[in-house]
């Protein structure tokens, strides 16, 4: 492929790879040989493996069209919208979370979120600190559950949860969490996270309303 090797191929191969293998799989090396290149070849195009991953991420996000907040949506509901559409977004490409989370590799395409969600929060009279504060934390609930579901879904059949496999007589020193443990998997399951962002921000909102 060597003679018809450009910038947007590179980025297209490091994609495949990136979704087949994981992010970890990713090396120049790997990539060229995958191009039937040189290494030397690809770092003309692209100056390193972070410069590569940031293109890649860039990618991805020019292809996703989030859902605008409806006219006339008050900040707290274009916040909630906003954050649960990232969620929803994000949830469908598996491999990204990691890479995202490391806080590293993060272009523009991929910040008009965080833009419009402080911009909201600014409308509901949050400061810098307040507005950017609660989208961290908001970013923090939704990569870890998506992350955790992730982790499920690798699981193989034999393996359990924590909560399947504890011997309730070790929880003595923890009554209330050995008082639930029979009910943990139900409450396991019922977790919503639209509900938990929602209130994630409305907690944040009021305590603006206090003046805290």
């Amino acid at each position: 492929m060597t003679g018809n090797l450009d910038k947007a191929a590179i980025v297209a191969a490091a994609r495949r790879m990136i979704e087949r293998d994981g992010a970890d799989a990713l090396s120049m090396r790997k990539l060229a040989r995958e191009l039937d290149s040189r290494p030397m070849t690809l770092y003309y195009y692209v100056p390193s493996k972070d410069d590569l991953l940031l293109a890649v991420l860039t990618a991805v996000a020019d292809e996703i069209s989030w859902t605008q907040a409806a006219p006339g949506a008050s900040p707290r509901d274009a916040m909630v919208q906003i954050v649960v559409d990232m969620a929803e977004r994000l949830g469908r490409i598996d491999w990204i979370i990691d890479i995202l989370r490391a806080g590293t590799h993060v272009g523009p395409p991929a910040l008009i979120l965080a833009d419009r969600f402080i911009s909201a929060a600014y409308a509901a009279g949050a400061s810098a600190q307040q507005a950017l504060d609660t989208w961290r934390s908001c970013w923090y609930l939704v990569s870890s559950e998506l992350q955790w579901q992730r982790g499920l879904r690798a699981r193989s059949a034999a393996e359990q949860s924590w909560f399947e496999r504890i011997d309730p007589a070790v929880l003595d020193n923890v009554p209330i969490v050995q008082s639930l443990l029979s009910e943990w998997p139900a409450l396991s399951a019922g977790f919503d996270l639209k509900q938990a962002i929602t209130r994630q921000i409305d907690g944040a909102l009021a305590q603006l309303s206090r003046g805290e």
